[in-house]
C-alpha cells in the first residue's frame, strides 16, 4: 500500500513540475515575442525599474476629445514607435499599449472575434500566453466611449500579469497612467478605477452609448473601485479598460480602467 502511495506522489509531483516548466516556457515566449516586436518597431525598451510614459492612440481626435499637447519624453519615445514595420508582418496589429516602469509593453492587435488571439501571440503563432488584443467590436481607430483590451493574467508579469498590483494604491501612484499608441497619436490614459467586474455587468456591455449609459457606467465603476486615484472622468470622456481573468472562476474578470486625459499627435 506504501508503495502505491508513493507512486502516486512522484506521478504529482512529477506532473506538477512539468505544468511548472510549462508556465515558465510559455511566460519566457511571451517576452521573446515582446522583445522581437519592439526591435521590428524600433521601439527602446525604458528600464523596467524606471517609471515613465509610454503612449497610444489613431485618427484625428473627435470635438470632445483633450486637446493635443506637447510631447513629453515618454511619449516622444513612444511616438517614433514604427507601427508600420509590425503592420507588414501582421494586419490586425492596431496600435502598441504600454504601462510605464512594468513589464506591460505590447503590440495591440485586434481579430475578427475575441477566441483567436487568446491562443496565438502577435504573429498568428499558436501560443498559450496569448496577445493584448482589442474587443473585436471597437474601432480599429480607436474611436468610441469605451475600449477594452483583454490579455492573459500570466503567473509572472508577462502579457496582463502586472495589472494584479494594482490591488496596491502605492503601486497605482507609481504607474497611473496607460498609453497607447496608433499611427498619427499617442494617448495617456490616467486610470481611476481598479476592481473586480462581472461578465455580464456594465463594463462588459457593448451598447453603453445606444442606451445612454456612459454615466452609470462611470459611476459603478468608480463605486466598484478598490482603490481611489482621485481621477473622475467628466461625461462623454473616452474610457479604456484593461480585462484579465481573477485567480478562479469564470464569472468576473480583474479590470484597470483608465480616462483619456491627453492626446499627443505624431509629429510627421
Amino acid at each position: 500500500m506504501k508503495r502505491y502511495i508513493r507512486i502516486i506522489l512522484w506521478l504529482a509531483l512529477a506532473v506538477g513540475l512539468v505544468g511548472t516548466f510549462y508556465r515558465i516556457y510559455d511566460d519566457g515566449n511571451a517576452l521573446i515575442d515582446r522583445a522581437e516586436a519592439a526591435r521590428i518597431a524600433g521601439l527602446n525598451e525604458p528600464d523596467p525599474a524606471e517609471p515613465g510614459q509610454p503612449g497610444g492612440g489613431q485618427s484625428p481626435p473627435p470635438e470632445d476629445e483633450p486637446p493635443e499637447e506637447p510631447l513629453p519624453e515618454e511619449a516622444a519615445r513612444l511616438a517614433g514607435l514604427d507601427l508600420a514595420a509590425l503592420r507588414a508582418a501582421n494586419e490586425d496589429i492596431v496600435g502598441w499599449i504600454e504601462i510605464p516602469g512594468t513589464e506591460l509593453s505590447y503590440p495591440l492587435v485586434q481579430g475578427s472575434d475575441n477566441r483567436f488571439y487568446l491562443s496565438h501571440n502577435w504573429k498568428k503563432e499558436a501560443s498559450s500566453a496569448g496577445s493584448v488584443f482589442l474587443e473585436q467590436t471597437n474601432s480599429r481607430d480607436l474611436s468610441g466611449f469605451h475600449l477594452i483590451a483583454y490579455a492573459h493574467r500570466m503567473r509572472s508579469d508577462a502579457m496582463f500579469g502586472t495589472l494584479k498590483y494594482y490591488a496596491d494604491p502605492d503601486f497605482c501612484r507609481r504607474h497611473p497612467s496607460i498609453y497607447l499608441v496608433g499611427r498619427s497619436a499617442v494617448r495617456r490614459y490616467d486610470i481611476f478605477a481598479v476592481h473586480k467586474a462581472g461578465v455580464k455587468g456594465l463594463v462588459f456591455r457593448l451598447d453603453l452609448e445606444e442606451s445612454g449609459l456612459e454615466e452609470e457606467f462611470i459611476r459603478d465603476c468608480l463605486e466598484a473601485s478598490v482603490i481611489d486615484t482621485g481621477v473622475v472622468p467628466e461625461a462623454g470622456a473616452q474610457v479604456l479598460t484593461l480585462s484579465t481573468c481573477t485567480e478562479r472562476g469564470y464569472g468576473s474578470r480583474w479590470v484597470v480602467q483608465g480616462v483619456l486625459a491627453a492626446r499627443y499627435e505624431i509629429p510627421g
